[in-house]
């Protein structure tokens, strides 16, 4: 794909942005439009439960859910991130009504729900989409893989770069709301550390100091100072309709 999302859709006057709802043929969006449950999205809403069956799917239009593995012992890694490139659920694509993992929302935005039955059932007449949806699967495997090693392989410096960019990717702002405390969760180290990464990167002018957010200032410089692991990712933006 060239990575051009048509634009100019709408569900009950709200408009669509998730490139997944973009990219149908209007055929298609004519059939799963009428299901469409516009929602909003605030910071921490758990979307799906680790170990618990899939209820509903969520098309984002904009904000970003974090999916994170949790341990007994309260420690937590992030191994994904979607945003309006994504359909969250997307094990159901596969066949598979339950999730590995749990997505919380870490950037408030909206979007639209679809309940699990109803889409299961709908993809049957919806040939396009059922493509997509296995493709962004394959892409997701990928993902995962390269998660894994770079959380195993490279420094904390490397993977905070890396997360940045991501969420970056899926923003239309310069400006990531975050704290120190949920980063030291998502790279998987604990507070302390990330602090210190943090402050390496606004002392170089690569992030711009704040309370509660960090302001991308020189993203080329921050692509610098990431793991290869963000270039595997970033081949696919065009073709997610994602990226800067």
């Amino acid at each position: 794909m060239d990575g051009q999302i048509p634009q100019g859709r709408t569900v009950a006057g709200k408009s669509v942005r998730n490139t997944l709802l973009l990219q149908i043929p209007e055929d298609e969006f004519l059939i799963i439009e009428p299901h469409l449950e516009f929602l909003e999205f605030k910071d921490g809403a758990r979307l799906q439960q680790e170990g618990h069956s899939i209820d509903a799917v969520y098309f984002l239009n904009g904000g970003i859910g974090s999916m994170i593995i949790e341990v007994s012992d309260g420690r937590s890694v992030e191994v994904g991130l979607a945003g309006r490139e994504d359909m969250i659920g997307l094990p159901l694509a596969a066949g598979l009504d339950e999730f590995a993992f749990a997505v919380v929302i870490r950037v408030p935005g909206d979007g639209f729900r679809v309940p699990a039955e109803t889409i299961k059932q709908l993809l049957f007449s919806l040939p396009e989409l059922s493509r997509l949806l296995r493709r962004r699967l394959a892409i997701r495997s990928v993902e995962l893989a390269q998660n894994a090693a770079c959380n195993r392989l490279h420094n904390v410096r490397e993977r905070l770069a890396r997360w940045l960019l991501l969420t970056h990717d899926r923003l239309d702002s310069d400006i990531i709301r975050t704290t120190h405390d949920f980063l030291s969760r998502m790279v998987g180290t604990d507070r302390p550390t990330v602090t210190l990464a943090v402050a390496e990167l606004e002392k170089d002018g690569i992030i711009g100091p704040g309370r509660g957010f960090i302001r991308i200032e020189n993203r080329r410089k921050l692509e610098q100072r990431s793991c290869e692991c963000y270039g595997l990712f970033r081949r696919f933006n065009a073709e997610l309709g994602l990226g800067k």
